[in-house]
């Protein structure tokens, strides 16, 4: 599953929140934050989509950036919200 997690939110970042900057930004370990490729609305929007998405409630205490660093931390936090 985690390939598909990570895969799911390069999906949701390049079609939902439209975004069309070069593939590298979206590796796993790259900076989404410091890159610009979420700023604090997507950032919103991200974590709805991911508690709707994956089944969990995301709470405003998670939306921190250490959870929504890079999709491997994306990937953490949805794993720990799904207690797999």
């Amino acid at each position: 599953m985690a390939t598909d997690i990570k895969d799911s939110v390069r999906v949701f970042i390049r079609e939902e929140l439209e975004w069309s900057g070069p593939e590298e930004l979206l590796a796993d370990d790259a900076s989404l934050i410091d890159a610009g490729v979420l700023d604090s609305l997507n950032l919103l929007e991200l974590g709805n989509w991911i508690g709707s998405h994956y089944g969990f409630k995301v709470d405003e205490t998670d939306m921190i950036a250490a959870n929504f660093e890079t999709l491997g931390s994306i990937e953490a936090f949805v794993r720990r919200g799904t207690g797999e």
